[in-house]
Parts: C-alpha cells; sequence; structure tokens
C-alpha cells in the first residue's frame, strides 16, 4: 500500500513539474537486452581472473591490452603493414607493464619462491626508454609504409601511451590493497582474492555507475544535448544522473566496507573518509571525459564502434574508454596522496 501511494505521489509531482518520460522504442528495448547478455557473459569470463588475481589477471589484462591496440590501429579502416601490428603491440605492451621488465632486468628483491607480480605494481611507472623506442619505430615505419603517414603515427602514439598507461592503472588499483594494508603469505588465500580487489571493483562501480546512470536518466529523460558534435544521444540530464548515481553507489560501497573494518587500502577507511568522498566525486566525470575522448576519435573516423568482441557494446574500448581514464586519475590521486601520507612521495 505504502509503495502505491509513493508511486502515485511520483506520478503527480512529475505531473505538476511537467516532467516527462520518454518512450522507450523497440529497438531500444532490443538493444538495452543485448547489451545486459552481453555484461553478463563478459563478467562470468572475467571476474575469476580479477578474483584469483597475480598472472592469471595479468594474462586477461594482456588478451585487453592487444585487442585494444588491434582497435586503435583499425579506426582509419586501412591496411597497414604487418609490422604496424608487430610494432605497436610489442612498444605498448613494454610501456603498460614495465614494471615487470624493471623488476626483471634490475633483479627482484624477494626471493623467487615468494615473488608476486602484485609487488611490482607498487606505483605507475613510465618508461622513458620505451616512449623514446616507441616514437622512433612509428617514425620509422613512415619510410616503409606509403598507406602510414605521420597524423597515423601521432595518433597511434598519443592514444598508445593513454591505452597503456590506463591498464597498468587498472593493473595498480587491483594490487595496490595488497601492497598497502593487507599482506599475501601464499598465492591463493582470502585476502590476496576477495580485499584485494575492493579498490578496483571501488573504481569500476564509480565508473560504470556512471555509464549506467547517464543511459537510464538521458534515454527516460533526456532533452538536453550534452555535446552534439562529439557524442549526439548523450544529454544533461544523462551528466547529472550519471554522477549523482555513481556517487551514491561507490560511496555506500567503500563506506559499508570501512564501517565494516574491511577498508579499501589504507587511504579509505573512516579516519581518512574524505578520500572516499572525494574521489567518488572525482570518478564521474573523469570516465565522461574518457567517453568523450573515445567517441571524439569514432566520430573523426566516422565509425560506430571500435570492434565486436562484445555484441551490443562493441569493442573493448567501447566498453573501458571511461575505466581507463578514471583509472589513471585515481591511481595518480593515490600514488601521490599515499606518497605524502608516509612521508616520501611516490612520483
Amino acid at each position: 500500500m505504502n509503495l502505491i501511494i509513493e508511486i502515485g505521489g511520483l506520478e503527480r509531482y512529475m505531473k505538476k513539474n511537467k516532467i516527462q518520460v520518454n518512450e522507450l522504442s523497440k529497438e531500444a528495448k532490443v538493444s538495452l537486452r543485448t547489451r545486459i547478455i552481453s555484461a553478463v557473459v563478459a563478467c562470468i569470463i572475467i571476474l575469476p581472473a580479477v578474483f584469483l588475481g597475480d598472472w592469471p589477471f595479468m594474462g586477461a589484462l594482456l588478451f585487453c591490452l592487444l585487442v585494444a591496440v588491434v582497435e586503435i590501429i583499425r579506426c582509419d579502416k586501412k591496411k597497414y603493414s604487418r609490422w604496424l601490428y608487430f610494432f605497436s603491440m610489442l612498444c605498448i605492451s613494454f610501456i603498460c607493464f614495465f614494471p615487470l621488465f624493471r623488476d626483471f632486468f634490475n633483479g627482484s628483491s624477494q626471493p623467487a619462491e615468494t615473488w608476486r607480480v602484485y609487488q611490482t605494481f607498487d606505483n605507475i611507472y613510465v618508461s622513458i626508454i620505451g616512449l623514446i623506442c616507441s616514437a622512433l619505430a612509428l617514425l620509422y615505419l613512415i619510410m616503409w609504409d606509403e598507406n602510414f603517414t605521420v597524423r597515423d603515427a601521432c595518433f597511434i602514439f598519443m592514444m598508445g601511451l593513454l591505452i597503456a598507461l590506463g591498464f597498468q592503472s587498472i593493473a595498480f588499483l587491483r594490487f595496490f590493497p595488497i601492497n598497502s594494508y593487507y599482506s599475501a603469505s601464499s598465492y591463493f588465500d582470502l585476502k590476496n582474492t576477495v580485499q584485494s580487489t575492493t579498490l578496483l571493483f571501488y573504481v569500476v562501480i564509480g565508473t560504470f555507475g556512471t555509464d549506467i546512470g547517464a543511459y537510464f536518466i538521458g534515454m527516460l529523460f533526456g532533452k538536453n544535448k550534452l555535446n552534439e558534435r562529439i557524442s549526439p544521444k548523450k544529454t544533461w540530464e544523462g551528466f547529472w544522473g550519471g554522477i549523482v548515481i555513481s556517487a551514491i553507489l561507490s560511496m555506500t560501497f567503500a563506506f559499508v566496507l570501512a564501517i565494516n573494518d574491511l577498508p579499501i587500502g589504507n587511504i579509505f577507511d573512516l579516519n581518512h573518509w574524505w578520500n572516499i568522498v572525494v574521489v567518488s566525486l572525482m570518478i564521474p566525470p573523469f570516465a565522461t571525459l574518457g567517453d568523450f575522448i573515445f567517441s571524439a576519435c569514432k566520430r573523426y573516423f566516422e565509425i560506430k564502434d571500435f570492434g565486436k568482441i562484445m555484441p551490443g557494446h562493441g569493442g573493448v574500448l567501447d566498453r573501458l574508454d571511461s575505466l581507463l581514464v578514471s583509472s589513471i586519475v585515481v591511481a595518480l590521486y593515490i600514488s601521490i596522496y599515499n606518497g605524502a601520507l608516509v612521508g616520501n612521495p611516490l612520483i
């Protein structure tokens, strides 16, 4: 009875304030059903690797990275030399997984029997040598591939760097709680497989909460276009709806964990509650920025999606565009704050 009264009151409020709900077309309903099924299947495939961490997680990350590199190269719909794909995958993978190579060449300080992947991702690292070699490799290919221009080299270098740092930041977020708060004494234990995933899930909830909130609020109530030149379907109503829904979901997730003495790392507990508020409010606008960056690329090259690996969503970059940028921003925030907290800045 109370629910009926509340619904009736909501309807009267909407009529009084002339708030109209957009009618969903048949195409929109089919698209929504496809997106939901595709997302569920993706979660079933990806979540085990996320919980296992260590090499299974890195393997899944590498697969997504390589697919993303192919999607970026194919944006212009040109037929490039196979060497471009080879060098691009090699260079971008090196930049992304530079912490692993750094420990390998420098010699890990941990005994071989206790060394774990997560120990290398204690910060965000950029290899200057990797950047220089990547730029030289792309410029070299300009001379040998007539379809490959300076514009193409600059685009692939810039977007490749963004993708590499985005995926490295995702790895950092996955392993930061172990390095900063928890300890993992064995490959498979509760702390390594469950508690250490909370930071990554926190950012994922905030990012996808933005996408989902903006999608549904915009679809139901959207009237005013946000930036029709880049993304014709996005509206201001969806933008603000995404921010509100994302902030509520991510704050609730973080505070519930903190209250139950399961804080996310060492800077998202009740003693540092402001970090939860700041990061929860910071994720939505940068997630939207990531969406716009990759949408601008699609508009420039006149393509609908980067790929077709996820029906209803498109390619890897269509699904992870927002997460890549929000992960970089959150990882940098954590690195700076955690460095200042311990008196030894990490960057």
